[in-house]
């Protein structure tokens, strides 16, 4: 007949094992880098996001200044959607119908919305708000 679960070969309790909290210890290690991963996964996407939101933008933002609409800034601030704090600078064709480009820039400061910055700066790493920046460019098309 076999001994109980949990019981030694003579049916005794098993005695505890000297290495029984090194799981806590190792997990107490690793959270931290756990975390700040997670927290930079988060926040990378968001830059990400943020970035194509506003390059699209310049990009509607140049295709509307090369056909001359007199609102582009105003178009161009509904193509970036739901940033807020986005800067519009265009460069519009000339009227002289010499061959130009139409240029707009379009600039966002990210701000972190997980704690990322404070874990960065406990490593000496200054992670503060961020200026993103898109870029658009189109043939005038006089």
């Amino acid at each position: 007949m076999r001994p109980p679960l949990g019981a030694g070969h003579d049916g005794s309790a098993l005695r505890a094992k000297p290495d029984r909290g090194a799981a806590a210890v190792e997990f107490a290690l690793v959270l931290p880098i756990l975390l700040m991963l997670m927290c930079g996964i988060v926040d990378f996407g968001r830059a990400l996001h943020a970035q194509v939101v506003l390059t699209q933008a310049a990009r509607e933002g140049a295709r509307l200044a090369a056909l001359g609409e007199p609102d582009v800034v105003t178009r161009t601030l509904g193509a970036a959607g739901a940033l807020s704090g986005v800067d519009v600078q265009v460069t519009a064709c000339p009227a002289n119908l010499a061959p130009a480009d139409a240029v707009v820039t379009v600039t966002h400061e990210f701000i972190f919305v997980t704690p990322i910055g404070a874990m960065t700066d406990t490593f000496g790493a200054d992670v503060g708000p961020i200026t993103l920046t898109g870029r658009g460019v189109m043939r005038c098309l006089g």
